[in-house]
């Protein structure tokens, strides 16, 4: 199938037609879903024409016809959640040779904390994906009762800052996907 490039004018964006993009998410207390929609944001403005989902809601099959799978959770113990493992491991059983990948994840602002995005980037790379930009992370600080975590808060800033991140992304893919002559 021969891809085209068109332009399209909607509203006061331009949109690539061709240039897809996807952002998977899992979230434990809403934070990463916050992240993963600012990216979105920053990715349309990139001109790509995105989708924005939680990984329970998408199937990984469905993910074929993106040119660009950005996929992002929760670090939780030093790395990325249950959840987020189990989409991983469906996803590595689909063929996504060509298509373009980037991680991100929230995490405490802590060397310890570990990092949910470098176990996606790696899964990513694994299941033959091109990485359109080195992983992210947004910083949270977690919200406590009694001891217990409760939820996790947004560091000031990290929502304005994944909405450029996404700017940057989108561009570096579909600069990438151009010199390799899909477009």
């Amino acid at each position: 199938m021969e891809s085209q490039l068109l332009i399209i004018s909607m509203s006061s964006s331009t949109v690539l037609r061709g240039r897809s993009a996807v952002v998977v998410y899992s979230t434990r207390f809403g934070t990463t879903e916050v992240v993963a929609k600012a990216l979105e944001r920053g990715l349309r403005g990139a001109g790509m024409q995105t989708v924005c989902q939680n990984s329970q809601d998408i199937t990984p099959e469905s993910l074929r016809r993106y040119d660009l799978i950005c996929v992002g959770g929760p670090t939780e113990v030093f790395g990325a959640t249950k959840q987020m493992k189990d989409f991983l491991k469906a996803l590595c059983e689909v063929d996504l040779e060509g298509k373009f990948g980037f991680a991100f994840d929230t995490k405490l602002d802590s060397r310890l904390s570990g990092s949910a995005a470098k176990f996606i980037e790696h899964s990513l790379d694994d299941d033959g994906l091109h990485i359109a930009a080195p992983r992210e992370s947004a910083i949270v600080s977690s919200r406590k009762e009694g001891g217990k975590i409760v939820g996790a808060v947004l560091r000031e800033g990290e929502e304005r800052r994944f909405e450029g991140l996404g700017m940057k992304v989108g561009t570096a893919a579909a600069d990438e996907m151009a010199k390799m002559g899909d477009g």
